[in-house]
């Protein structure tokens, strides 16, 4: 039986725009762009997961107050097994915070990072059910 992965993320949001970065060409959805997120620990909080992968990828340390805005249910390929779940959580600030990628342990998995208004958020099949969330929480 196929293993059930758990991932975790953060979206930032600040003056009605929130940060997404652009992964890697030659990381899991090469050159979309996405937020900060990765796999959950074996015996880690969803909530944890997502404040230490945001750190590793961007180099900043949220604060302690982020919430939970939305489960992604993941499928396999076919769409026909339910074979994971993505925890996304918000955190709002007053103002734009940029990561930080050339320090980050892990900023490789990203080519760039921007805010993003709800006008032009760039969609993909992969990212449709994260942007339906990101769009709820900004006006």
């Amino acid at each position: 039986m196929k293993e059930f992965k758990r991932y975790a993320g953060v979206i930032i949001k600040s003056n009605n725009k929130v940060l997404l970065c652009k992964r890697s060409p030659n990381d899991s959805m090469p050159n979309q762009w996405s937020i900060p997120v990765g796999h959950i620990n074996k015996d880690e909080l969803p909530e944890h997961a997502a404040h230490r992968e945001f750190k590793e990828e961007t180099n900043i340390k949220l604060p302690k107050s982020i919430d939970l805005v939305g489960i992604i249910n993941k499928y396999t390929k076919d769409g026909t097994t339910k074979n994971g779940v993505f925890f996304v959580y918000l955190h709002e600030s007053e103002k734009e915070i940029m990561p930080d990628l050339d320090n980050a342990k892990d900023g490789f998995e990203h080519t760039q990072c921007k805010y993003f208004t709800k006008k032009n958020i760039p969609v993909t099949r992969d990212t449709q059910d994260l942007v339906k969330i990101i769009e709820k929480i900004l006006k």
